[in-house]
């Protein structure tokens, strides 16, 4: 049996609720990147115990009640937050975000059937195991980011999951499985669908990984053509750049703008996406002060570190 090392709080988390006659799993992120060897930031876990059931069972902890319609309720354990949440069904997403009504269940495999993708849907506990019914152990080993189910599905429940198998194929460096990259390109347009400030927090994801490159899929599918921006045109190689470069938002930002190719154009990414008076002031002074000659002359770039201010300049 895979052993997946969690935090004591988690386990006594799950040991509770199973002493109350439930079950409950981690689920999600957490337990992918423990596969991966990367060590998570959070843990969601996953119960077929009511919230209300879950409330009573945490009464001496402090419990907020995040988003008791859909099911999850917040524990804090020691200063630490943990998102519980009730196994679910979907109902019907009207709005390319979230389902309208929520069918609570008793059975996990229905739960971890509504997940966004194979390697998001598997759980875990120290007392079972890992339940994978959708193969995600196997697509991690592929090193391929898959939907749960039909890619159209997936995609019109929810559009920001576009973006986001993108930004996971970027932190993971995984490739993205040709009916589900078939599918980005089919549904591209669902991102109108979805605010700003989501599209702005998933591309800063990707701007901020290992492999920020992965950023082409979203390019080659016309997403800037959906927000109306014109002459774009960027060049796969000149990707070398925003790779190389500084990890830090404004500098990545900046980079991402400028090989974008008509940067008016393309600077008003910065107020369609909604980023702050701070970062837009500071990417437009970079990009005010790079050409083609500057951007490959460092002896240049730090005569702009004292004028802008940006000490990671020299990075590009």
């Amino acid at each position: 049996m895979m052993k997946i090392d969690m935090p004591i709080d988690v386990k006594d988390i799950i040991n509770d609720i199973y002493i109350n006659g439930y079950e409950a799993y981690i689920v999600g992120g957490c337990v992918r990147d423990s596969i991966v060897g990367i060590k998570p930031n959070d843990y969601d876990i996953t119960t077929n115990a009511k919230p209300e059931d879950t409330i009573r069972i945490f009464k001496n902890y402090r419990v907020i009640e995040t988003g008791i319609k859909h099911g999850t309720i917040t524990l804090i354990k020691n200063k630490n937050e943990y998102e519980i949440t009730t196994y679910r069904i979907d109902g019907t997403y009207n709005d390319n975000r979230r389902p309208e009504s929520v069918e609570f269940t008793s059975d996990i495999v229905q739960d971890l059937k509504r997940r966004d993708f194979t390697i998001n849907s598997i759980a875990y506990n120290h007392k079972v195991g890992i339940v994978d019914a959708f193969n995600g152990i196997e697509d991690i080993n592929k090193k391929v980011i898959r939907t749960v189910g039909d890619a159209d599905e997936r995609f019109k429940e929810d559009g920001l999951r576009i973006i986001r198998a993108v930004r996971f194929s970027s932190k993971l460096n995984f490739e993205i499985d040709n009916k589900t990259l078939e599918s980005i390109y089919k549904n591209i347009k669902l991102i109108k669908n979805i605010s700003s400030e989501r599209i702005q927090e998933e591309l800063n994801k990707i701007l901020l990984s290992d492999y920020p490159e992965k950023i082409y899929i979203l390019y080659d599918a016309n997403l800037f053509d959906i927000f109306k921006i014109k002459n774009v045109k960027m060049n796969k190689n000149d990707l070398i750049k925003l790779k190389s470069s500084k990890n830090d938002l404004v500098i990545r930002l900046s980079i991402f703008i400028y090989i974008l190719g008509d940067i008016n154009e393309s600077k008003k990414i910065l107020n369609l996406l909604r980023y702050s008076n701070k970062i837009k002031s500071q990417c437009i002074t970079i990009l005010d002060n790079l050409d083609n000659k500057i951007i490959d002359d460092k002896i240049a770039i730090k005569i702009y570190l004292k004028e802008i201010g940006h000490e990671s300049l020299n990075y590009l």
